[in-house]
């Protein structure tokens, strides 16, 4: 059944939405060497037994004398779902803007910005040094409270309706955005996140939650 109420904003998660298989913190933690303590402490937050707050600040540490390109570099080869560029351009074409609302690092939610064109990206932000490296500091924390004032913020600025917004997701950080969204999909979801989204989709296109969506 379609959703009925057209759309004004369409917002992403990232982990686990538009990456498969990993999350993004997984992913560099793998490649940077710290595979094993992010692990467990995103399983800590899966279970809701610690604040994203914990998990960017024990990430963070080990960003320490990295540089965005550098992390850019390591996302090349990342899991993802399938046509997510085709899937912004069919926002797009319906002048529909789209934006990713993640607690993945700022940057990383850049690194996929920059690739397929969404607008605007949420996610905690790491501190920078003079030579543009960062110093493994956390300059703003981001959590999932956050995912919904983020999106009410851009209704603001271009005046949206947040019952007019659609978010797509899949687990426990997207739950509180999908209590307010007008629009909501969870995507190869846990249950709780299931539980929470108006509809729930299993698949690797992201062009398959189209067609449950008003205009298309």
């Amino acid at each position: 059944m379609k959703l009925t109420s057209p759309i004004q904003l369409a917002s992403f998660d990232l982990d686990g939405t538009l990456v498969r298989g990993t999350s993004t913190g997984g992913f560099l933690a793998q490649k940077m060497g710290h595979a094993a303590a992010m692990l467990a402490a995103e399983e800590l937050y899966a279970q809701g037994k610690v604040p994203n707050d914990y998990v960017s600040t024990l990430d963070g540490e080990y960003y320490q004398g990295y540089t965005k390109a550098r992390i850019f570099e390591l996302l090349a080869d990342i899991p993802e779902i399938t046509h997510i560029g085709e899937t912004v351009s069919a926002f797009n074409d319906r002048g529909i803007p789209c934006v990713i609302c993640t607690l993945a690092w700022e940057f990383v939610a850049e690194y996929f910005a920059e690739r397929y064109g969404f607008i605007a990206l949420s996610g905690p932000a790491l501190a920078y040094d003079e030579d543009a490296k960062f110093t493994g500091k956390i300059q703003a924390h981001f959590n999932e409270f956050g995912k919904p004032v983020f999106i009410q913020n851009l209704c603001d600025k271009f005046g949206y309706d947040m019952s007019r917004v659609f978010h797509i997701g899949d687990s426990r950080s997207d739950i509180e955005l999908f209590k307010q969204a007008g629009h909501s999909i969870a995507i190869n979801a846990t249950d709780d996140a299931k539980a929470h989204a108006q509809q729930s989709i299993e698949t690797e296109s992201l062009l398959d939650i189209l067609p449950l969506l008003p205009g298309f």
